[in-house]
């Protein structure tokens, strides 16, 4: 029953809904990659060298 169940599927909606979800995925992280700022993204990189703990605002 499996097997002609599964001779019924077309994988290739697969493919290509996999293929459209990383092309969404990619842009937004370009995005969002172009939009932040300089001043934060300097922030973020100093996180990990700080000796002393963040004061948030």
């Amino acid at each position: 029953m499996i097997k002609k169940l599964t001779t019924f599927l077309d994988y290739s909606l697969f493919a290509e809904l996999a293929l459209v979800m990383f092309a969404v995925i990619f842009i937004a992280v370009v995005i969002r990659t172009l939009v932040t700022r300089r001043e934060t993204t300097s922030q973020q990189a100093r996180i990990v060298l700080g000796d002393q703990p963040e004061k948030h605002v």
